[in-house]
Protein backbone atom coordinates (compact mmCIF):
# COMPACT_ATOMS: atom_id res chain seq x y z
CA UNK A 1 0.00 0.00 0.00
CA UNK A 2 1.60 3.26 -1.03
CA UNK A 3 1.26 6.54 -2.90
CA UNK A 4 3.25 8.27 -5.60
CA UNK A 5 4.51 11.82 -5.64
CA UNK A 6 4.36 13.74 -8.91
CA UNK A 7 6.17 17.00 -9.72
CA UNK A 8 6.89 18.27 -6.23
CA UNK A 9 6.61 17.58 -2.54
CA UNK A 10 3.76 18.86 -0.41
CA UNK A 11 5.10 21.42 2.06
CA UNK A 12 1.67 22.22 3.52
CA UNK A 13 -1.28 19.98 4.33
CA UNK A 14 -3.42 21.70 1.70
CA UNK A 15 -0.90 20.76 -1.02
CA UNK A 16 -1.11 17.00 -0.44
CA UNK A 17 -3.82 16.34 -3.03
CA UNK A 18 -1.73 18.00 -5.74
CA UNK A 19 1.49 16.24 -4.78
CA UNK A 20 0.33 12.63 -4.64
CA UNK A 21 -1.79 10.17 -6.58
CA UNK A 22 -3.65 7.75 -4.33
CA UNK A 23 -4.66 5.45 -7.20
CA UNK A 24 -1.14 4.79 -8.52
CA UNK A 25 0.47 1.83 -6.72
CA UNK A 26 4.22 1.63 -6.31
CA UNK A 27 6.70 -1.20 -5.93
CA UNK A 28 8.93 -2.22 -3.03
CA UNK A 29 11.96 -0.30 -4.34
CA UNK A 30 10.21 3.07 -4.22
CA UNK A 31 11.23 5.41 -1.40
CA UNK A 32 7.58 5.84 -0.38
CA UNK A 33 6.76 2.13 -0.17
CA UNK A 34 5.39 1.02 3.20
CA UNK A 35 5.37 -2.70 4.04
CA UNK A 36 2.06 -3.58 5.71
CA UNK A 37 2.55 -7.34 5.41
CA UNK A 38 2.99 -7.91 9.14
CA UNK A 39 -0.24 -6.13 10.16
CA UNK A 40 -2.88 -7.90 8.06
CA UNK A 41 -4.17 -10.24 10.73
CA UNK A 42 -3.81 -13.94 9.94
CA UNK A 43 -2.72 -13.34 6.34
CA UNK A 44 1.00 -13.80 5.71
CA UNK A 45 2.87 -13.61 2.41
CA UNK A 46 4.38 -17.04 3.02
CA UNK A 47 0.91 -18.39 2.18
CA UNK A 48 1.38 -17.06 -1.37
CA UNK A 49 4.83 -18.63 -1.69
CA UNK A 50 3.64 -21.95 -0.33
CA UNK A 51 0.75 -22.09 -2.81
CA UNK A 52 3.27 -21.58 -5.62
CA UNK A 53 5.66 -24.26 -4.29
CA UNK A 54 8.28 -21.67 -3.40
CA UNK A 55 10.48 -22.24 -0.37
CA UNK A 56 11.86 -19.21 1.46
CA UNK A 57 15.08 -19.21 3.46
CA UNK A 58 16.05 -15.70 4.48
CA UNK A 59 16.29 -13.74 1.22
CA UNK A 60 16.48 -16.87 -0.95
CA UNK A 61 13.37 -17.85 -2.91
CA UNK A 62 13.46 -21.23 -4.63
CA UNK A 63 10.81 -22.94 -6.73
CA UNK A 64 10.44 -26.57 -5.70
CA UNK A 65 9.89 -28.39 -8.99
CA UNK A 66 10.00 -31.80 -7.30
CA UNK A 67 6.75 -31.14 -5.41
CA UNK A 68 5.01 -29.45 -8.37
CA UNK A 69 2.52 -31.26 -10.55
CA UNK A 70 1.93 -30.91 -14.27
CA UNK A 71 -1.32 -29.16 -13.41
CA UNK A 72 0.49 -25.94 -12.43
CA UNK A 73 -1.31 -23.64 -10.00
CA UNK A 74 -3.90 -20.96 -10.54
CA UNK A 75 -3.96 -18.81 -7.43
CA UNK A 76 -6.65 -16.20 -6.79
CA UNK A 77 -5.85 -13.39 -4.36
CA UNK A 78 -9.10 -11.69 -3.44
CA UNK A 79 -9.55 -8.38 -1.68
CA UNK A 80 -11.10 -4.94 -1.65
CA UNK A 81 -9.91 -2.36 -4.14
CA UNK A 82 -7.40 -0.12 -2.40
CA UNK A 83 -6.25 -2.75 0.09
CA UNK A 84 -2.70 -2.72 -1.31
CA UNK A 85 -2.74 -5.89 -3.44
CA UNK A 86 -0.86 -4.35 -6.37
CA UNK A 87 2.03 -3.09 -4.26
CA UNK A 88 2.25 -6.43 -2.46
CA UNK A 89 2.22 -8.28 -5.77
CA UNK A 90 5.09 -6.10 -6.98
CA UNK A 91 7.03 -7.20 -3.90
CA UNK A 92 6.30 -10.88 -4.60
CA UNK A 93 7.46 -10.43 -8.20
CA UNK A 94 10.69 -8.80 -7.07
CA UNK A 95 11.36 -11.66 -4.66
CA UNK A 96 10.56 -14.49 -7.07
CA UNK A 97 11.95 -13.19 -10.38
CA UNK A 98 15.28 -15.00 -10.28
CA UNK A 99 17.05 -18.06 -11.74
CA UNK A 100 16.14 -20.33 -8.82
CA UNK A 101 12.49 -19.35 -9.00
CA UNK A 102 10.15 -17.79 -11.59
CA UNK A 103 10.29 -15.75 -14.77
CA UNK A 104 7.58 -13.30 -13.70
CA UNK A 105 5.36 -11.63 -16.29
CA UNK A 106 3.02 -8.97 -14.91
CA UNK A 107 -0.12 -8.22 -16.91
CA UNK A 108 -1.91 -5.05 -15.74
CA UNK A 109 -5.20 -5.38 -17.57
CA UNK A 110 -6.44 -2.05 -16.20
CA UNK A 111 -3.62 -0.27 -18.06
CA UNK A 112 -3.65 -1.99 -21.45
CA UNK A 113 -7.08 -3.51 -22.09
CA UNK A 114 -10.53 -1.96 -22.53
CA UNK A 115 -12.12 -2.04 -19.07
CA UNK A 116 -15.51 -1.23 -20.58
CA UNK A 117 -15.52 -4.43 -22.63
CA UNK A 118 -13.26 -7.32 -21.71
CA UNK A 119 -13.41 -11.12 -21.83
CA UNK A 120 -11.06 -13.92 -20.77
CA UNK A 121 -9.90 -14.50 -24.36
CA UNK A 122 -8.62 -10.91 -24.46
CA UNK A 123 -6.59 -11.51 -21.30
CA UNK A 124 -5.02 -14.72 -22.63
CA UNK A 125 -3.94 -12.97 -25.85
CA UNK A 126 -2.49 -10.19 -23.70
CA UNK A 127 -0.57 -12.73 -21.59
CA UNK A 128 1.09 -14.18 -24.67
CA UNK A 129 2.01 -10.74 -25.96
CA UNK A 130 3.59 -9.76 -22.63
CA UNK A 131 5.46 -13.06 -22.34
CA UNK A 132 6.89 -12.88 -25.86
CA UNK A 133 7.92 -9.26 -25.32
CA UNK A 134 9.67 -10.23 -22.05
CA UNK A 135 11.48 -13.15 -23.74
CA UNK A 136 12.63 -10.90 -26.57
CA UNK A 137 13.75 -8.18 -24.14
CA UNK A 138 15.87 -10.66 -22.17
CA UNK A 139 17.13 -12.38 -25.34
CA UNK A 140 15.79 -15.81 -24.39
CA UNK A 141 16.11 -18.09 -27.44
CA UNK A 142 13.03 -20.28 -27.88
CA UNK A 143 13.03 -23.27 -30.23
CA UNK A 144 12.40 -21.97 -33.77
CA UNK A 145 10.21 -24.95 -34.65
CA UNK A 146 7.81 -24.22 -31.77
CA UNK A 147 7.72 -20.53 -32.68
CA UNK A 148 7.06 -21.34 -36.34
CA UNK A 149 4.18 -23.62 -35.35
CA UNK A 150 2.71 -20.82 -33.24
CA UNK A 151 3.11 -18.29 -36.02
CA UNK A 152 1.39 -20.61 -38.49
CA UNK A 153 -1.57 -21.20 -36.17
CA UNK A 154 -2.07 -17.56 -35.21
CA UNK A 155 -1.55 -16.34 -38.78
CA UNK A 156 -4.37 -18.66 -39.85
CA UNK A 157 -6.60 -17.17 -37.14
CA UNK A 158 -5.72 -13.65 -38.30
CA UNK A 159 -6.74 -14.59 -41.84
CA UNK A 160 -10.03 -16.06 -40.60
CA UNK A 161 -10.75 -12.90 -38.63
CA UNK A 162 -9.94 -10.66 -41.61
CA UNK A 163 -12.17 -12.75 -43.91
CA UNK A 164 -15.05 -12.54 -41.43
CA UNK A 165 -14.69 -8.76 -41.07
CA UNK A 166 -14.61 -8.35 -44.84
CA UNK A 167 -17.74 -10.47 -45.24
CA UNK A 168 -19.60 -8.37 -42.66
CA UNK A 169 -18.38 -4.90 -43.63
CA UNK A 170 -17.19 -5.27 -47.20
CA UNK A 171 -13.87 -3.72 -46.19
CA UNK A 172 -10.61 -5.18 -47.48
CA UNK A 173 -8.25 -5.87 -44.58
CA UNK A 174 -4.53 -6.26 -45.14
CA UNK A 175 -2.62 -8.89 -43.19
CA UNK A 176 0.90 -10.23 -43.47
CA UNK A 177 4.08 -11.07 -41.63
CA UNK A 178 6.39 -8.40 -40.29
CA UNK A 179 10.11 -8.34 -40.86
CA UNK A 180 12.50 -9.26 -38.08
CA UNK A 181 12.21 -12.99 -37.41
CA UNK A 182 9.58 -15.33 -36.03
CA UNK A 183 9.47 -13.81 -32.54
CA UNK A 184 8.98 -10.33 -33.98
CA UNK A 185 6.27 -11.65 -36.30
CA UNK A 186 4.44 -13.15 -33.32
CA UNK A 187 4.66 -9.85 -31.47
CA UNK A 188 3.15 -8.17 -34.49
CA UNK A 189 0.31 -10.68 -34.64
CA UNK A 190 -0.57 -10.24 -30.96
CA UNK A 191 -0.32 -6.46 -31.25
CA UNK A 192 -2.83 -6.65 -34.12
CA UNK A 193 -5.19 -8.83 -32.10
CA UNK A 194 -4.99 -6.52 -29.07
CA UNK A 195 -5.53 -3.44 -31.23
CA UNK A 196 -8.51 -5.13 -32.86
CA UNK A 197 -10.05 -5.76 -29.43
CA UNK A 198 -10.16 -1.99 -28.95
CA UNK A 199 -11.50 -1.39 -32.45
CA UNK A 200 -14.86 -1.68 -34.18
CA UNK A 201 -17.62 -4.02 -33.06
CA UNK A 202 -16.98 -6.19 -36.12
CA UNK A 203 -13.31 -6.65 -35.24
CA UNK A 204 -13.99 -7.37 -31.57
CA UNK A 205 -16.73 -9.90 -32.29
CA UNK A 206 -14.71 -11.63 -35.00
CA UNK A 207 -11.56 -11.97 -32.85
CA UNK A 208 -13.46 -13.36 -29.88
CA UNK A 209 -15.68 -15.74 -31.82
CA UNK A 210 -12.68 -17.09 -33.77
CA UNK A 211 -10.65 -17.87 -30.66
CA UNK A 212 -13.62 -19.15 -28.65
CA UNK A 213 -14.66 -21.56 -31.38
CA UNK A 214 -11.17 -23.06 -31.28
CA UNK A 215 -10.41 -22.56 -27.60
CA UNK A 216 -9.23 -26.12 -26.83
CA UNK A 217 -6.75 -25.71 -29.72
CA UNK A 218 -5.82 -22.25 -28.49
CA UNK A 219 -5.20 -23.57 -24.97
CA UNK A 220 -3.16 -26.46 -26.38
CA UNK A 221 -0.94 -24.08 -28.38
CA UNK A 222 -0.57 -21.88 -25.28
CA UNK A 223 0.36 -24.83 -23.05
CA UNK A 224 2.86 -26.24 -25.55
CA UNK A 225 4.51 -22.85 -25.79
CA UNK A 226 4.68 -22.51 -21.99
CA UNK A 227 6.28 -25.97 -21.72
CA UNK A 228 8.92 -25.02 -24.29
CA UNK A 229 9.57 -21.68 -22.60
CA UNK A 230 9.95 -23.41 -19.22
CA UNK A 231 12.39 -25.92 -20.73
CA UNK A 232 14.48 -23.11 -22.25
CA UNK A 233 14.41 -20.92 -19.14
CA UNK A 234 15.69 -23.81 -17.06
CA UNK A 235 18.32 -24.87 -19.60
CA UNK A 236 19.68 -21.33 -19.86
CA UNK A 237 19.50 -20.85 -16.07
CA UNK A 238 17.19 -17.85 -16.44
CA UNK A 239 14.39 -19.27 -14.26
CA UNK A 240 12.58 -22.50 -13.42
CA UNK A 241 9.08 -21.67 -14.72
CA UNK A 242 6.94 -18.83 -16.05
CA UNK A 243 4.67 -17.10 -13.53
CA UNK A 244 1.93 -14.76 -14.75
CA UNK A 245 0.63 -12.06 -12.43
CA UNK A 246 -2.71 -10.74 -13.70
CA UNK A 247 -3.83 -7.62 -11.88
CA UNK A 248 -6.51 -4.96 -12.24
CA UNK A 249 -9.65 -7.04 -12.83
CA UNK A 250 -11.52 -5.27 -10.03
CA UNK A 251 -11.21 -2.02 -11.99
CA UNK A 252 -13.39 -3.26 -14.85
CA UNK A 253 -16.59 -1.28 -15.05
CA UNK A 254 -19.22 -3.86 -14.10
CA UNK A 255 -19.53 -6.74 -11.69
CA UNK A 256 -21.26 -8.64 -14.50
CA UNK A 257 -18.15 -8.53 -16.72
CA UNK A 258 -15.93 -9.62 -13.81
CA UNK A 259 -18.19 -12.56 -13.06
CA UNK A 260 -18.26 -13.54 -16.72
CA UNK A 261 -14.45 -13.68 -16.91
CA UNK A 262 -13.88 -15.68 -13.72
CA UNK A 263 -17.03 -17.74 -13.20
CA UNK A 264 -18.78 -18.13 -16.55
CA UNK A 265 -15.49 -18.87 -18.32
CA UNK A 266 -13.98 -20.99 -15.55
CA UNK A 267 -13.96 -23.99 -17.90
CA UNK A 268 -11.54 -22.09 -20.16
CA UNK A 269 -9.44 -20.90 -17.22
CA UNK A 270 -9.07 -24.54 -16.22
CA UNK A 271 -7.65 -25.53 -19.61
CA UNK A 272 -4.67 -23.17 -19.35
CA UNK A 273 -1.64 -24.76 -17.65
CA UNK A 274 0.66 -22.06 -16.30
CA UNK A 275 1.51 -20.77 -12.85
CA UNK A 276 -0.70 -17.73 -12.40
CA UNK A 277 -1.64 -15.27 -9.68
CA UNK A 278 -4.96 -13.62 -10.54
CA UNK A 279 -6.37 -10.83 -8.37
CA UNK A 280 -9.99 -11.56 -7.54
CA UNK A 281 -12.67 -8.87 -7.05
CA UNK A 282 -14.07 -8.99 -3.55
CA UNK A 283 -17.64 -9.78 -4.65
CA UNK A 284 -16.43 -13.03 -6.25
CA UNK A 285 -15.03 -14.33 -2.97
CA UNK A 286 -18.51 -15.75 -2.37
CA UNK A 287 -17.71 -18.19 -5.20
CA UNK A 288 -14.69 -19.46 -3.31
CA UNK A 289 -15.88 -23.07 -3.00
CA UNK A 290 -16.51 -23.29 -6.73
CA UNK A 291 -13.16 -21.78 -7.63
CA UNK A 292 -11.26 -24.02 -5.22
CA UNK A 293 -12.25 -27.03 -7.34
CA UNK A 294 -9.48 -26.04 -9.77
CA UNK A 295 -7.46 -23.31 -7.99
CA UNK A 296 -6.34 -21.86 -4.68
CA UNK A 297 -8.18 -18.86 -3.25
CA UNK A 298 -6.91 -16.62 -0.46
CA UNK A 299 -8.35 -13.43 1.00
CA UNK A 300 -6.08 -10.38 1.13
CA UNK A 301 -7.38 -8.30 4.05
CA UNK A 302 -7.15 -4.66 4.94
CA UNK A 303 -4.78 -3.66 7.74
CA UNK A 304 -6.09 -4.56 11.20
CA UNK A 305 -5.93 -1.41 13.35
CA UNK A 306 -7.66 -2.89 16.41
CA UNK A 307 -7.30 -6.21 18.16
CA UNK A 308 -10.22 -8.55 18.83
CA UNK A 309 -10.58 -7.16 22.35
CA UNK A 310 -10.96 -3.63 20.98
CA UNK A 311 -7.50 -2.42 21.97
CA UNK A 312 -5.34 -0.47 19.55
CA UNK A 313 -2.97 -2.43 17.32
CA UNK A 314 0.17 -0.40 17.98
CA UNK A 315 2.16 -1.94 15.11
CA UNK A 316 -0.57 -1.07 12.59
CA UNK A 317 -0.82 2.51 13.83
CA UNK A 318 2.94 2.86 13.54
CA UNK A 319 2.79 1.66 9.93
CA UNK A 320 0.02 4.12 9.08
CA UNK A 321 2.04 6.92 10.71
CA UNK A 322 4.96 5.98 8.46
CA UNK A 323 2.58 5.89 5.47
CA UNK A 324 1.14 9.33 6.18
CA UNK A 325 4.55 10.94 6.67
CA UNK A 326 5.88 9.44 3.46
Amino acid sequence: MAIVNTARKALKLGEVDQAVRFNEPIGPDHEFFVDFSKVRGDFEERVVYRRLNVSVEGTNYRFDSASSSNQKQLFFLGGMRGSGKTSELAKYVKNMHRPECFFCVTCNIDEELDLNDIEYTDILIFQLQKLIFALKSEDVKINEGVLAQMQKWFSAREQEISTAVKAETGMEVGVGAEKGGVLQNLLGLFANFKAGLSGSKEWVNSIRSTFKSKFPEFAGIFNTFIDEVNFTLKAEKVAQEVLFVIDGLEKTNTAESRRKIIIDESNRLHLVKAYTIFTLPIELMRERQRLMQFSYVESFPFVKITNQDGTENAAAFAKFLEFVYK
